[in-house]
């Protein structure tokens, strides 16, 4: 029997969430996946916790008959894992990683290592039922059809009409947490995937401002920006785009989705993998 693995590698969750883990235990259980959870996920403790947690993930990376590894955590602890991940260690794994959010860190690195990485949060599957009724999930699960689903992802474009390359990125500040270290991405010729949960009009205007300044923005094919939820919250959705559009070279593609991002109904894409978008009609 296969497996899959609940995990948390950013900020511990609450004793009280306990029956959300049974539920999502449940939905991967009916889908014939023995499921083994993390002892880490309620513990607090700070000191030396990233580096236990780090040795978990990597024996459920390296256990063979590990297919799935769901991070249900958020919030800002992920890189503390990160740092003591054996990378060389588990690169030949193929356990599929998922998660979101403050896991971009994770999911970059793995990316980059050549892991398989799915920004998609399973929690999603308790909120929105539609991703359980319609198959989607079952879809994700089975690997070969997610290249299919990612190309099925709706977008607008804001300036170009298509874009391709390998896809890096996820929450814009979390990725810019590996900014000068040894897990930032080749950015050369991908797509930058950008979205945020929190960060006022000024706060993100600074993390674009930053990401240029990394002189990634010279580097890729283009910009598919998710949903910014609390710029969402203040009427300002289209603030990232308007700040893009400025900072930008004036080639470079700009497309949108509402369907990447901290909402219920987004969709998962794989980092590091070829994507290509394309508006409706070219």
């Amino acid at each position: 029997m296969m497996k899959a693995a609940l995990v948390g590698c950013s900020n511990p969750l609450k004793a009280a969430y306990r029956p959300v883990v049974d539920q999502l235990v449940k939905i991967l259980e009916d889908r014939g996946l023995e499921v083994v959870v993390s002892q880490f996920l309620t513990d607090d403790t700070l000191i030396g916790r990233g580096e236990k947690r780090a040795r978990e993930l990597e024996s459920f990376f390296l256990d063979p008959e590990m297919a799935h590894i769901f991070d249900i955590s958020g919030g800002d602890l992920a890189n503390t894992v990160l740092g003591h991940l054996d990378l060389d260690q588990i690169k030949d794994s193929q356990a599929v990683f998922y998660g979101y959010s403050d896991l971009t860190t994770i999911l970059t690195a793995l990316a980059k290592n050549g892991n398989q990485a799915v920004n998609f949060q399973l929690r999603n599957c308790l909120v929105n039922k539609d991703l359980l009724k319609s198959g989607y999930f079952d879809r994700l699960l089975a690997g070969k059809e997610a290249a299919k689903e990612l190309d099925e992802l709706e977008v607008t474009f804001v300036r170009g009409s298509k874009m391709a390359g390998p896809v890096y990125g996820g929450n814009l500040r979390c990725l810019l947490k590996l900014a000068g270290t040894p897990y930032w991405p080749d950015f050369t010729g991908s797509i930058l995937l950008l979205e945020a949960y929190r960060g006022q009009p000024e706060l993100v205007a600074s993390l674009l401002e930053q990401c240029r300044e990394t002189g990634i923005f010279n580097q890729i094919s283009g910009v598919l920006l998710g949903t910014f939820s609390e710029l969402d919250k203040l009427k300002e959705s289209q603030l990232p785009e308007e700040i893009l559009l400025d900072l930008l070279p004036t080639n470079l593609p700009i497309a949108k989705t509402e369907f990447i991002g901290h909402r219920p109904d987004a969709k998962a894409i794989r980092l590091g993998q070829e994507c290509a978008f394309k508006e409706v009609g070219v």
